[in-house]
């Protein structure tokens, strides 16, 4: 038991020399005024969110009655006289439609595959396209464009198909496009009695209607106040085929607050980025900006691109971005003003701070973008991964701080 003494002083000693220095380095971390912190790359945006409406110079197509086959693909430019829809005394008839175009798919799907034999690439070609269309799937349905998904969709079925006939021989498939080619021309000796329904004039066709194609218009936009955007009631489009889209100018109207209006000006070119629908952002023009009605006002921007992107969609929330500033970011309080009156931060090299002149670009909460002085030259230029000082005791270019 005496021999057991010894070490439990040593014990004891050594678990005091342990908590003595924790004790000393804490007192000297939250006494000492000298704190850093790392310059990087950053970019701010001054922005306006709104929740609006999509406003489009929009037709709807009426139905004429029968069985519709719809020709024209979601958000195509349509010419004068060019089909939309075929339409159909009887039901029958829609169905033999829907056979043919699944043949003719095959069709084109069998003759890829004899070509194939011909080319030694193609199967290869093929598996990087099945890559491709899956990859393009996924991101349609996480940006939540279903339309473009449904056509994703479509060109992986083919794919996959297409690669499953590379692995049959050259003589089978062309017995296989010898009885499709048949079957294609049977059924369509059974079709009578089609009616055409063609574009009166130009523009982007959709096939989607939602009643507020005679309530929101360019028109409306004219005398648009935050009321009559709050008041809105779509009203029936009735039974339809869709609607033509003409010119290529869209809109997007939105109630924001008077505040974040007065950052913003008739003919100001700003940025518009959608909350669905496009996956980029898309120029846009403040054309008009109503009087104030209890703090709030109706703004209206005009945008002349992807107009084929948006012809589905109606009410959404977005991102008004009037400006955008890029630099080095640094904390506010680390800016400092010499007597020379330049503007700078000290940064620590080795271990002396130098002092580095900048301008700022951008004031933040709590944080600075700055820029260089192009003046500057060597160890005097502000980088982005140089430590600059927050706090210390009084700094000067070359003093010691470590």
């Amino acid at each position: 038991m005496k021999s057991s003494r010894p070490f439990q002083l040593l014990f004891i000693t050594l678990l005091a020399a342990v908590l003595l220095y924790f004790i000393v380095q804490s007192v000297h971390y939250f006494s000492s005024p000298f704190s850093t912190s790392v310059a990087y790359q950053s970019m701010t945006e001054e922005t306006i969110d709104a929740t609006g409406y999509l406003v489009r110079n929009e037709e709807v197509l009426s139905d004429g009655g029968g069985t519709l086959r719809h020709v024209a693909a979601e958000g195509a430019k349509i010419g004068v006289g060019q089909t939309i829809a075929e339409s159909y005394r009887n039901a029958g008839a829609l169905d033999t439609v829907s056979q043919i175009e699944k043949l003719e798919l095959q069709q084109q799907q069998l003759q890829f595959a004899l070509d194939s034999y011909l080319d030694n690439d193609a199967a290869l070609k093929l598996d990087s396209s099945i890559t491709s269309a899956v990859l393009a799937l996924h991101q349609s349905l996480v940006g939540g464009d279903y339309t473009l998904a449904q056509e994703d969709l479509s060109a992986l079925k083919a794919s996959i198909l297409k690669r499953g006939y590379s692995i049959t021989s050259p003589e089978e498939i062309r017995d296989d496009l010898h009885q499709v080619k048949a079957q294609i021309e049977e059924l369509r000796g059974t079709l009578s009695g089609a009616d055409y329904i063609t574009a009166q004039r130009s523009g982007t066709y959709s096939y989607a209607c939602d009643g507020y194609e005679t309530v929101l218009t360019p028109t409306f936009l004219e005398s648009v106040t935050p009321a009559s955007l709050k008041n809105l009631t779509p009203a029936d489009s009735g039974s339809h085929i869709g609607k033509m889209i003409y010119g290529e100018t869209w809109y997007f109207a939105a109630a924001i607050s008077q505040s974040e209006a007065e950052m913003l000006h008739t003919g100001q070119a700003v940025t518009l980025r959608l909350s669905k629908g496009l996956t980029q952002d898309t120029e846009a023009t403040v054309e008009r900006i109503s009087a104030a009605e209890n703090g709030q006002v109706a703004v209206v921007l005009s945008c002349r691109e992807y107009l084929a992107n948006v012809t589905q969609l109606r009410q959404l929330s977005a991102e008004l971005i009037v400006d955008s500033h890029h630099g080095l970011r640094v904390p506010s309080n680390a800016l400092r003003v010499e007597e020379d009156g330049r503007t700078g931060v000290y940064c620590v090299i080795g271990q002396e701070a130098r002092f580095k002149p900048c301008s700022v670009v951008y004031q933040g909460d709590g944080y600075t973008l700055v820029k260089a002085d192009p003046l500057a030259e060597g160890a005097a230029i502000l980088r982005h991964g140089d430590e600059v000082i927050i706090t210390a005791n009084a700094l000067s270019d070359g003093a010691l701080v470590r």
